[in-house]
């Protein structure tokens, strides 16, 4: 009795041994070759070579812990981009407090929204994107551009303005745009000054600059120069512009100014097609 009593613990324990190098394994409930360490063939159909339909009901675990649904090689802590059409999230009604949910988490809210905690309130997400930043402003009125100075260009006459703050994205006044959210904005800008003497060897820049200088480039800018004439100067408008992308923080501004060297000041033209700029948030 006693020796059949041994035995049988020795089975034991080779079972359990056996087990446990099984365990380091790849292990596949319903499939003979699993891909992942854990490997699960919910239809039973995979076969030596499954294609995507097939896979669509499988699930696995990888070595990271990241769970694919329908897919074999997840590449996030959860990842359902699969062939099938069903690689949607069903989230219901809870009762936790946000805080207890943590920052991040995200419930349904039985009036039909839903909403997700910051850990310390539930906030509603938007029901409709947000109307996308765009301005068109144009400029009718003399400005005094000095030589040799940067001025930003002021007081401008908007036609569009979509933001919905106070007053829009863009102060007129002082030619200022901030951003209403984090993005790429398309920027251009036109200038043109009154007819005038130019000097040879003179310029005139158009600028476009951003407070954002991280990740960004903060100043976009374009000169037309005048190299040469051959009675040494002659009297004519002088203008530029300029266009650029900025990738844009919420808040961040934007602003538009004109520099010459044509040794006096010289107003900007009284026509506002000349004179004009567009932001286009991307």
């Amino acid at each position: 009795m006693k020796k059949q009593i041994g035995i049988t613990y020795k089975l034991f324990a080779c079972i359990l041994f056996f087990s446990a190098i099984k365990t380091t394994a790849q292990v596949g409930f319903f499939t003979p070759t699993p891909a992942q360490p854990l490997h699960i063939d919910a239809g039973k159909d995979n076969g030596a070579a499954p294609d995507a339909t097939k896979i669509s009901n499988d699930v696995v675990i990888s070595s990271q812990g990241q769970i694919g649904v329908g897919l074999l090689n997840p590449v996030t802590k959860v990842d359902l981009r699969s062939s099938s059409d069903q690689r949607i999230i069903g989230l219901g009604t809870n009762t936790q407090s946000p805080a207890a949910a943590g920052g991040g988490a995200i419930r349904y809210n039985a009036g039909g929204f839903l909403e997700y905690s910051d850990g310390e309130q539930w906030i509603a997400l938007p029901l409709a994107p947000p109307t996308k930043a765009l301005v068109n402003a144009s400029k009718s009125s003399a400005q005094s551009i000095s030589s040799a100075t940067t001025t930003v260009i002021t007081n401008w006459t908007e036609t569009v303005d979509l933001g919905t703050g106070a007053g829009g994205d863009f102060d007129p006044a002082t030619g200022i745009f901030k951003a209403p959210r984090d993005g790429f904005y398309l920027v251009s800008f036109n200038i043109t000054l009154a007819n005038g003497n130019i000097p040879k060897n003179t310029f005139i820049e158009t600028a476009i600059e951003s407070s954002q200088s991280t990740n960004n480039i903060p100043v976009f800018k374009t000169v037309n120069s005048y190299p040469a004439f051959q009675a040494g100067a002659v009297s004519n408008f002088i203008g530029g512009n300029c266009n650029a992308i900025f990738n844009l923080k919420k808040d961040d501004t934007i602003r538009f100014s004109v520099r010459h060297n044509i040794g006096s000041a010289r107003n900007t033209l009284n026509d506002g097609k000349l004179n004009n700029l567009s932001i286009s948030e991307l």
